[in-house]
């Protein structure tokens, strides 16, 4: 085709830049690799492409070609790259005195190229990178040129008639309007960086206000997550009280949430989704997401806790439990207390990240609700007396220009339960009430949680929401000082995870982290928010296990929770009421009957896998108080 042409990147070290078939990541692969196979007979990479353009002289098009029996968009990424989409445009540097030699420079920050480097000992492959500031060999990258197979050939005058260096809101209309081909998501993926963002913020409200024309964009964009997404912001936006999105769940193809650096939008489609969401007006004022497995013996007072804070809704995405937590959670569904999601997940699959990404993606009930507290389930908002309730702070605190807030940890000291199984069923807050000072788990009080407007997050870590890195974002400590993370832990770079000072005065959170000697069994036995479908079993039992427990029972403690104790009789008179609610406590007596089966069972298999022997002959005293705490049973609600 004249004018268009088609390469394979061939690199410095005798390699080529492929595409991961498993994630859709570039990287930087030997020719040996290129070959290899999965189980299935597949291959593992794909070649990256590199389209140039005669009209488009300084640009080179990156992208992963059309696969035969694949009709979605696949959004390919590269490691520090803060866009994904089906195509990536780069700006084209050819190498002097090197023919057909080239660099590939970041349009959004052209003093930033790609680099393949070397490959260690291991598999001769590694990620292409996206941050290097100089040009030199490993940043030079050969072309070599492909006869065009024919879907190439209608990607390339698709986007030879279409590309625009400069694209205005009017011309992006008028382009979802009129063209017709199954590439519109192609181009419009590869202009996207091109954009302004005033731009992109006045595309996506356009699209949520006009119905038709979001209506074109879907039929014609192909299959992905965020035509997906589309749909139900446009089914819920239309009206907000009726629509239940969240009966959708978060399917395992909800996966694509996690891939590449998770605050590099995936497109045009997601980028103007984001935009959309973010223009949207709440209702509400607060609602809580979280992630939960195995817990359900604690949900009940978890939720009656922050309901009499003032907590209005709770978003809950769980996977994979087996102490019947579902029953339970489906059970304050039904009584419109929470909205339960299906969180389905693989082995080494990310519960957490998979299910922020959806709540600030895809669901978009959350948006209904000013601020949207993002925490586990043994974690408690505590709040000055001087407040009535959340709302009461989050008023005051309306003074300053917030997008998020970090509040700082901390950390309540384990007790043990001198009345056995029983004490299991007495709130997590009456019985533990001594906090850890901050010297007793070292660097771990800096670590903070966050409130976030949901609309302006595109994705969260555990700890803390993750935005746009071309999107004004201001993060504020609960004393409305500028949370700027610039002073990490030793061995930490810069992190938003952890704040630089610690402020308890109007607003921490109490992490109820260790609670006794039996549950620490328990919650090692469990999965992690890492991976959420990890298997049930005694493998985690280590030195660290019992040196973790240890710290924070010798602490000599900082003294009570006051604040929380504060809160106390509201909590209660919550708990009765919910517990009032037939189906509620006989969800919950389903839970605890469960939890007592698989807990005696778990007991007997750290005795018979001789746990104890597997620690520090100094440090299996940490076990001694299991004889007592499992004395007795776990009682029912009688009717």
């Amino acid at each position: 085709m004249a004018g268009i042409k088609f390469h394979y990147l061939g690199t410095a070290h005798q390699g080529w830049l492929a595409v991961r078939r498993a994630d859709d990541g570039i990287c930087h692969v030997h020719s040996d690799e290129m070959t290899r196979r999965d189980e299935n007979g597949h291959p593992v990479y794909v070649p990256l492409l590199a389209m140039a353009l005669s009209d488009q002289p300084d640009y080179l098009f990156l992208f992963r070609a059309p696969e035969e029996g694949r009709d979605d968009v696949p959004s390919i990424w590269l490691k520090h790259f803060s866009y994904k989409g089906s195509i990536l445009p780069f700006l084209r540097v050819d190498i002097p005195h090197h023919d057909g030699w080239v660099g590939l420079r970041n349009p959004l920050c052209p003093s930033l190229c790609c680099t393949a480097q070397p490959w260690g000992g291991g598999p001769q492959v590694n990620d292409l990178l996206g941050d290097c500031h100089h040009m030199m060999g490993w940043e030079h990258f050969q072309l070599h040129e492909v006869l065009p197979a024919e879907p190439f050939q209608t990607l390339g005058k698709a986007l030879a008639a279409c590309f625009r260096a400069s694209p205005s809101v009017e011309y992006v209309r008028e382009l979802i309007e009129g063209y017709e081909g199954p590439y519109l998501g192609w181009v419009l993926d590869a202009m996207t960086p091109m954009m302004t963002r005033p731009d992109l913020r006045q595309l996506g409200e356009l699209l949520l206000k006009d119905q038709p024309l979001l209506e074109k964009l879907c039929r014609k964009m192909g299959n992905s997550i965020w035509r997906e997404a589309w749909q139900i912001l446009s089914r819920w936006w239309q009206d907000r009280d009726s629509s239940r999105a969240a009966e959708r769940g978060c399917p395992l193809g909800d996966e694509v949430l996690t891939r590449g650096d998770i605050n590099a939008p995936a497109g045009f489609g997601q980028i103007v989704l984001h935009t959309a969401r973010a223009s949207i007006k709440p209702r509400r004022k607060v609602c809580m997401m979280s992630t939960i497995r195995n817990e359900g013996i604690y949900v009940l007072e978890w939720i009656a806790y922050h309901r009499s804070l003032g907590v209005e809704h709770f978003f809950i995405y769980s996977n994979d439990n087996n102490d019947c937590s579902d029953v339970l959670l489906s059970a304050l569904q039904a009584e419109g207390l929470i909205t339960f999601i299906d969180n389905a997940v693989l082995p080494g699959m990310s519960a957490q990240t998979k299910a922020y990404g959806h709540g600030l993606n895809i669901l978009p009930d959350i948006l209904d609700y000013e601020w949207c507290f993002i925490l586990d389930g043994d974690e408690f908002i505590t709040l000055s007396p001087r407040y009535e309730g959340i709302a009461d702070y989050l008023k005051s605190f309306s003074r300053w220009e917030c997008d998020a807030i970090a509040l700082n940890w901390k950390f309540i000291a384990s007790e043990v339960n001198h009345g056995g199984l029983s004490d299991l069923v007495k709130p997590l807050t009456q019985r533990n009430s001594q906090i850890v000072s901050r010297g007793g788990i070292g660097e771990g009080w800096r670590l903070v949680k966050s409130a976030v407007r949901p609309g302006k997050a595109i994705q969260s870590r555990p700890h803390h929401p993750v935005w746009m890195s071309e999107e004004r974002f201001t993060y504020r400590q609960t004393d409305g000082s500028i949370h700027a993370y610039r002073n990490p832990p030793p061995g930490i770079g810069a992190d938003p995870a952890f704040a630089d000072r610690g402020f308890f005065d109007d607003l921490y959170i109490s992490h109820y982290y260790y609670k006794s000697i039996i549950e620490w069994v328990w919650k090692y036995a469990r999965n992690s928010g890492l991976d959420g479908s990890m298997s049930f079993g005694v493998e985690r039992y280590a030195d660290y296990w019992a040196n973790a427990f240890i710290c924070q029972m010798n602490d000599p403690h900082e003294g009570d929770n006051l604040y929380l104790q504060h809160r106390l009789a509201g909590m209660v008179n919550e708990l009765i009421r919910l517990r009032g609610i037939e189906s509620i406590a006989l969800a919950e007596n389903i839970v605890r009957s469960t939890w007592q089966e698989r807990l005696l069972a778990l007991l007997d298999m750290v005795e018979e896998a001789d746990v104890a022997s597997r620690l520090k002959e100094e440090w299996r005293y940490v076990l001694d108080p299991l004889a007592i705490e499992r004395q007795g049973s776990i009682p029912l609600h009688q009717f």
